[in-house]
């Protein structure tokens, strides 16, 4: 989880504290079954390069357990310099948060949780091991202090907020003193000795996914610092540079976007550059593509989040790049046209999404081109969106950031991402593992039509209704039919899932042409039963999603009398959903409102 860079706290302190923000590299631990893992941002193995550290750690007394923390490096005052850990000596971590305890991911309890957590399991923690403090002050009090003491500043963090990997609204840096990474393009050579470098050219990742540059630093050095970048930067040499707007230097040397700096200033230039920079060391945790210029967000724009438990800014409006270009050929409908479909159905589409993770399938080239598949949003998505840190399940450190769609802005982006089709979990933050529904995915068979997956449905529906379950139908946007039963608060994916398929098998078993049989070629024109949706992580094409298919359909809501031999899915498309939504409003609401127990069910 990273903080967000702004200039001072929220008006109302009270649901926030204060922690003092330490400069050093971002360490997560791990410990289980006596081993010990330290990695960095970027997946390092901090264990070699930090070995006071991990002998410190192996010193805890704790077992099955994964902590956040920074590695810094204390002068004589006990104050952290980003400039020693260059050379290796007086080494502690502050630990500010744990993520995993005993078989539990806590990362969805409360800051005050989880710091209260994290104290109870370091209360005799060994030398080098250290808990953030905190300062019980108001912000500008507490700014003071921290630059008193000589350090960078203080993180400001929501005690409501839950742990989610991203860069987030619930934690806030205030910085006392600049500092910025920057990513190495050139050197300047010394004036006084060939074997050093005089000072760097620096450039940071622009929105546009271009390096931009941001001046030159030139003091901050020791020797044996500007011996080795003339060495190392000298095999990176390129004959013309890699920077968009690099100016035209005398004896410059620009080289390949490989290593990042850390570099202290007093401020941005109107023309966005460093003024007074100091070099302070290098980054092995950071990578040149996460270099961006760090913008400070105003105070009155952080607020609450719906959904996904963090907070986030309101956007300006999303700018479609290329409005014209054509998406369905056969139809003439363009990415503007997107756009403007997702606005008209923003409400229905926010209401079925709220909260909750999404894959999305974009078609950059249009429908007649191939697409793709885009679950975890990284540095290309504008810092306005909101995303959640889902676990995957597999590995205890590991989880993909997924979007989740609560404003306008956010459709608009997706029109403009070129997103034709959009896949949604059945479960929504906080309580990913507690699903809204049971789904009945209905595949017909390859050469058949709607026509099977119609039938289909009816007899699900009939054995729902012996059961007393609701139900509610919607198109695919296809062939396909789903069928979705709105459950209470409480089951698993797990039950879920075993339900499905027990009534799925039930089915199967007295229909000869349905089957729940996975391989496409053992089904024999049978239409396929799919239960399996229902799993953790698992997704369904949303409501209103558009198709790519020529027609532009979309994956409609029905009511039942509408599930006959009548039914076109075709009928139900961009051009005619939004004037069906006026008629018969969000017919997929009732998924959140008839929300049952599932009753024990016997074939």
């Amino acid at each position: 989880m990273l903080a967000t860079l702004t200039t001072a706290a929220p008006a109302d302190e009270s649901g926030w504290v204060y922690e003092l923000k330490y400069d050093g590299f971002r360490a997560l631990v791990a410990i289980s079954d006596g081993r010990l893992a330290m990695w960095s941002r970027n997946e390092l193995d901090l264990a070699p390069k930090f070995p006071r550290v991990a002998q410190a750690l192996a010193r805890l007394k704790l077992d099955d357990v994964v902590l956040d923390g920074e590695i810094v490096a204390l002068d004589e005052n006990g104050t952290p310099r980003f400039q020693l850990l260059q050379q290796g000596n007086r080494e502690v971590i502050f630990f500010f948060d744990v993520l995993w305890h005993e078989g539990k991911d806590v990362r969805f309890r409360s800051y005050d949780e989880r710091r209260a957590l994290l104290e109870k399991l370091l209360r005799r923690a060994p030398a080098g091991v250290k808990i953030a403090a905190k300062i019980d002050k108001p912000w500008a009090e507490a700014l003071r202090e921290a630059a008193h003491d000589g350090y960078e500043g203080i993180i400001a963090k929501r005690r409501t907020s839950i742990y989610e990997t991203r860069r987030s609204k619930e934690w806030l840096k205030i910085k006392a003193l600049n500092q910025q990474e920057l990513v190495v393009v050139g050197f300047q050579p010394s004036s006084h000795s060939s074997r050093e470098v005089g000072s760097l050219h620096l450039a940071v990742m622009g929105k546009d996914g271009q390096l931009h540059y941001a001046g030159k630093v030139g003091t901050g050095f020791s020797y044996k610092m500007r011996v080795w970048l003339k060495d190392v930067l000298s095999k990176d040499a390129v004959v013309q540079s890699m920077v968009r707007d690099a100016p035209r230097v005398r004896d410059a040397t620009w080289v390949r976007p490989r290593l990042v700096a850390q570099v202290a200033f007093t401020e941005w230039t109107s023309d966005n550059r460093l003024r007074h920079p100091s070099f302070l060391g290098l980054r092995e945790d950071k990578t040149p593509a996460e270099v961006v210029k760090e913008e400070p967000v105003e105070v009155e724009k952080v607020s609450r989040k719906r959904g996904g438990g963090g907070s986030r800014t309101v956007p300006r409006s999303v700018t479609l790049t290329h409005p014209e270009r054509v998406l369905y050929p056969r139809d003439g409908i363009t990415k503007e046209d997107l756009a403007e479909y997702y606005v008209a159905m923003a409400k229905p589409m926010m209401r079925a999404l709220a909260g909750r993770p999404l894959t999305l399938e974009h078609w950059n080239q249009g429908i007649d081109k191939p697409s793709w598949f885009h679950q975890n949003l990284g540095r290309e998505a504008p810092g306005w969106l909101t995303t959640i840190a889902t676990p995957t399940r597999v590995s205890s450190r590991k989880s993909v950031s997924h979007l989740v769609v609560d404003s306008t802005e956010a459709l608009r982006w997706l029109a403009q991402m070129s997103v034709l089709t959009v896949h949604m979990w059945s479960s929504h933050a906080p309580k990913l593992e507690e699903p809204d529904w049971v789904v009945f995915d209905l595949d017909p068979a390859k050469g058949k039509g709607i026509e099977q997956a119609i039938e289909a449905a009816l007899i699900v529906r009939r054995l729902l209704d012996n059961l007393k379950l609701p139900s509610v139908p919607k198109t695919s946007g296809k062939r396909g039919i789903h069928v979705f039963v709105p459950i209470a608060r409480g089951y698993s994916h797990e039950e879920a899932n075993a339900f499905a398929c027990q009534v799925g098998s039930a089915i199967a078993a007295s229909v000869p042409w349905m089957t729940m049989e996975r391989a496409i070629n053992k089904r024999r024109g049978r239409l396929y039963l799919d239960c399996m949706q229902n799993g953790y992580g698992k997704t369904i094409v949303a409501p209103y999603s558009p198709r790519a298919i020529d027609g532009a359909p979309v994956s409609a809501p029905l009511k039942w009398n509408e599930v006959t031999k009548k039914l076109d899915p075709l009928k139900y498309n961009i051009r005619t959903m939004p004037e069906r939504l006026a008629k018969v409003g969000d017919l997929f609401e009732a998924v959140f409102k008839d929300r049952v127990k599932l009753p024990k069910f016997q074939a």
